[in-house]
């Protein structure tokens, strides 16, 4: 395999970049794997959570916002590289924000609520006009939705809130890294672990460890103890050479999803 680079992400494509092609993985399937992730321990982390639907909804359509964007992605020609996060333009950003947690509102408003919390986490401390927008906007929606719910369901909305935090991370753990990555050539996001909010340390370790055990398989410690699971990666592999030759959207649009059966080990 060749040498690579890895990208970071918060939102848009998550790509890592390979001597002749990039990877990309979108990142509404990325959520998708976030949530049956966060299934698995149902029990033990949400101990029956009357929101718990709330949440793990909220988990699953986190980023549905980017779903057309991510299956027609944009060249950066200052760069020469698909754009991703890092260097996708604001505005566009938070169009893409409130058109996914209008989205998620029209099915669960609790669940929006969560996603408009999590996205307000990236936004606030940018200066951009655009993004201070953004930023009240998203703080009107939760005022009014949780001006309609009572004490008990608001009480544990950190908790949930926290719950959708972790849930990205672990998945981003196995988007970002090259599958059987050596520890040292980590992403630098999780060399020191995956990290926990405070407030989920009664039921987790402050850092959840996790490691690459070959192409295949995931080892995590500092978690309840579950049987081992599976998930499928699902990503495209776009060569350079094909996105010079036919351009980046008709190199995307023909080249097949691989899927990759990854499993996870807690130990």
């Amino acid at each position: 395999m060749g040498k690579f680079k890895l990208f970071e992400r918060v939102s848009g494509l998550i790509i890592r970049e390979h001597d002749i092609a990039f990877v990309m993985i979108e990142q509404n399937h990325h959520a998708h794997i976030s949530a049956a992730m966060m299934e698995k321990w149902q029990d033990s982390l949400f101990d029956s959570d009357p929101l718990y639907t709330s949440v793990l909804f909220a988990i699953e359509q986190h980023d549905c916002g980017w779903r057309f964007f991510d299956e027609q992605p944009f060249w950066n020609d200052a760069i020469q590289a698909p754009y991703d996060f890092t260097n996708f333009p604001v505005a566009p950003k938070t169009v893409l924000y409130t058109k996914g947690i209008d989205e998620v509102e029209k099915h669960d408003a609790y669940a929006a609520a969560l996603c408009s919390a999590h996205y307000h986490k990236f936004m606030e401390n940018n200066d951009n006009e655009v993004a201070k927008e953004f930023i009240k906007q998203e703080a009107n929606r939760r005022n009014r939705i949780m001006a309609t719910m009572d004490h008990e369901s608001l009480r544990n909305f950190d908790k949930h809130l926290a719950l959708l935090q972790f849930a990205d991370n672990i998945s981003l753990y196995m988007c970002l890294n090259e599958p059987g990555v050596d520890k040292e050539k980590e992403h630098f996001f999780f060399k020191n672990g995956i990290p926990v909010s405070n407030i989920l340390q009664d039921s987790l370790s402050d850092v959840v460890h996790a490691e690459w055990r070959g192409e295949q398989m995931i080892a995590l410690e500092g978690l309840p103890s579950i049987p081992p699971f599976s998930v499928t990666l699902q990503q495209k592999f776009i060569k350079k050479q094909d996105m010079h030759d036919h351009g980046l959207l008709e190199a995307y649009r023909k080249d097949p999803y691989m899927k990759n059966k990854i499993q996870f080990q807690v130990l």
